[in-house]
């Protein structure tokens, strides 16, 4: 007590002993009361006082001890800019409602009973030390979590785990808005399936540009030096993509993130991390400059040729078919202007600029492309203007089909026959794409209103239609499924060594267009209608 509020004790007690000085019994009792009571009550005081104290102490370490012991059992993280909760069970992040924590806050401090009193309290504590403390961008993922993403992605998507990690990181760089001026350029396939990846970010965390500098096609804002290649497998389905990040996204996000604070970024994992080959591939624009890029393209895909053999030439499509061939052969995405290409090319070979034609120079794809071109505009029709009984049905040929009738004709018809036989499908769609851009392609497989004069399709189905009714003789069912129809056509198909064979899609598809009256319950045709079916 200082020197003030003693004075005052000691004034009041004086005025007392001054109000009563003629009075003997209050006199008497502030005497008893100084004496005897005031020491017992603040005795007494003082004790609770001190239980207090100490049961607030006692409270306060339970109540650390607790934060911390559930805390580390559940594992609840926090992002600010969606306002999301998270919670990670050791496997798999997951998001879950500020009510659910609270829920089981509560419940787990009724069971402790300890801190009954103090529930509110820790309650509100626990939130605040989550969202301060506790950032998802912050949780190191367990070895489970990061190998379960990593096997889902490779080998399905990516060659090998390596290139995997290299591209968790850059997604990781990108949601941190670390390396943001680097521009990570991709085929147009890829492109498309990242879409997927962007929805789940923006569920997930908020943050929907998590593949913005992915991009399909170079630009002339885009400087070399900061543009890097990144690939993934060839042919990926994309709806296996889709149903892949609905079941790992989140984790994914998260082991990204991980990477790029592991790593510090892409550009240094792909440095310490990467073999040669991968890091040439990552850096092939960054270390090159386009005049370098052409002149690569020219040495492995284009030949000049003696003038003493006769004037080769070859016009400005059918050089950039070659280009394309280069791209796709390197797996390189469109990393130059058309314009540029060309331009680069007028300066290295001779050029007539109104016949469009590169003079003295060859190019070993160019013979096999002229033809499947040739091959294409003496076999191949557009069956909306073809003469046919059934000229309204919608025929249609399918890659692998083209692929093995332009072998066929390649080995009758051409002198290129040993490099034919080494053309795939994916070569085929990329000349037809480039050469005939008005054909309707579905999925990249179906060619859709055309038909081939070396291959009758429709004649074939209609010519195993009498095995197929003979195949029926014995049938017990009044309806018969188009599968086991096909079966039978199949069947014909082996018995007559038909080197063609149509798909179950194209038999169906005829199947529903000659015979819709009766077809019932969508895949079945009456037994009896087909018997009765006498010229087909």
């Amino acid at each position: 007590m200082d020197e003030h509020h003693k004075l005052e004790c000691l004034e009041s007690l004086d005025k007392m002993i001054d109000k009563y000085k003629n009075d003997t019994y209050m006199l008497n009792r502030i005497h008893s009361h100084i004496t005897h009571n005031l020491p017992n009550t603040l005795e007494y005081e003082h004790r609770n006082h001190e239980r207090r104290i100490d049961r607030a102490n006692f409270l306060s370490k339970e109540q650390e001890t607790f934060i911390q012991v559930f805390l580390q059992k559940n594992l609840y993280f926090y992002l600010c800019g969606p306002n999301l909760f998270y919670k990670y069970d050791g496997i798999n992040y997951q998001i879950v409602r500020e009510d659910d924590i609270i829920h089981n806050l509560l419940s787990t401090i009724s069971k402790d009973r300890v801190l009954l009193d103090w529930k509110q309290k820790t309650k509100i504590h626990i939130l605040k030390l989550i969202k301060e403390c506790k950032s998802l961008f912050n949780s190191i993922p367990e070895s489970d979590t990061i190998q379960s993403v990593l096997n889902t992605l490779c080998p399905t998507f990516f060659e090998n785990k390596r290139y995997t990690k290299y591209f968790l990181t850059v997604l990781g760089d990108n949601i941190l808005k670390k390396n943001g001026h680097l521009i990570f350029l991709m085929n147009t396939e890829m492109k498309k399936i990242m879409s997927a990846l962007d929805n789940i970010s923006d569920i997930s965390i908020g943050f929907n540009g998590v593949t913005s500098n992915f991009v399909t096609k170079y630009h002339e804002s885009h400087l070399y030096e900061n543009c890097r290649l990144i690939k993934m497998n060839e042919n990926v389905s994309r709806e296996l993509w889709k149903d892949a990040i609905k079941k790992i996204g989140l984790n994914l996000i998260c082991v990204a993130v991980h990477y790029s604070k592991r790593y510090d970024n892409s550009d240094r994992y792909a440095e310490k991390q990467m073999d040669d080959d991968h890091k040439k591939y990552i850096n092939y624009v960054k270390d090159h400059t386009s005049i370098e890029i052409v002149d690569e393209f020219c040495g492995n895909y284009i030949q000049e040729q003696n003038s003493e053999l006769g004037v080769m030439s070859i016009d400005w499509k059918n050089l950039h078919f070659v280009w394309k061939q280069f791209l796709n052969d390197k797996q390189y995405p469109n990393m130059m202007y058309l314009q540029t290409l060309k331009s680069h090319l007028i300066d290295k070979y001779q050029y007539d600029k109104e016949k469009d034609l590169f003079y003295g120079i060859a190019s070993q794809f160019i013979p096999l492309q002229r033809e499947f071109l040739n091959f294409w505009d003496k076999n191949i029709t557009n069956s909306e203007t073809a003469v046919d009984p059934i000229s309204n049905f919608d025929n249609e040929l399918e890659i692998d089909e083209i692929c093995v009738l332009f072998k066929s004709w390649l080995k009758q018809n051409s002198e290129y026959k040993i490099s034919g036989c080494n053309i795939s499908e994916n070569t085929i769609l990329k000349i037809i794409s480039h050469y005939y851009n008005t054909v309707e392609i579905v999925e990249d497989k179906y060619l859709l209103n055309i038909s081939c004069v070396l291959w009758d399709k429709i004649n074939d189905i209609r010519e195993s239609f009498e095995y197929i009714k003979s195949s029926l003789e014995t049938y017990d069912y009044e309806i018969v499924p188009f599968d086991d129809v096909y079966n039978y056509y199949y069947e014909y198909t082996r018995k007559t060594d038909t080197k063609m064979i149509v798909s179950k899609r194209y038999f169906s598809k005829y199947l529903y267009y000659m015979y819709s009256d009766n077809i019932v319950y969508d895949k079945f045709i009456e037994v009896k209608f087909l018997y009765s079916i006498e010229n087909i």
